[in-house]
């Protein structure tokens, strides 16, 4: 069982401990949200990253990728 405080300095003593302890915790807290949002701005940049490429080489890739469909449409074709 704990101890009881009997006097008002056991008692004072013991909110600041109580205080002290909770100011930890917070601590720990707000060092994990900043963490949380560092690691939610990822899928972010990676989003922002891959769209800024598609911009830059757009002309590229829709070549390639008209190149691959009329090859693969030239190889279901009776016509060969």
């Amino acid at each position: 069982m704990p101890k009881v405080p009997q006097t008002a300095e056991d008692k004072l003593d013991l909110i600041v401990k109580h205080l002290e302890r909770m100011d930890k915790r917070d601590r720990i807290r707000t060092w994990g949200g900043f963490v949380r949002t560092i690691l939610g701005f990822i899928p972010l940049l990676i989003f922002i990253a891959s769209v800024w490429y598609f911009y830059n080489n757009a002309d590229a890739i829709l070549k390639k990728i008209t190149e691959q469909a009329a090859e693969q449409a030239l190889k279901m074709s009776p016509f060969q």
